[in-house]
């Protein structure tokens, strides 16, 4: 499944925020784009993580409760 992140400066502190929806990461960089501050302004595709994928591969690090 697929996630979108934006990442960004503001005031010279990275900062990033995850979507569901490319569209909805769009209009966010857009919106912060204005605000004083911001630089650097970057839409990513990125794979979401499968934590059940995760606690296959590391079942320690996955203990069951």
């Amino acid at each position: 499944m697929k996630e979108y992140c934006v990442y960004w400066h503001e005031r010279g502190e990275p900062r990033h925020e995850v979507f569901s929806d490319l569209s909805e990461a769009e209009m966010f960089s857009c919106m912060i784009r204005g605000l004083e501050g911001v630089e650097y302004v970057e839409v990513s595709e990125e794979e979401s993580i499968d934590f059940e994928e995760l606690s296959e591969m590391f079942p320690e690090d996955f203990p069951s409760t």
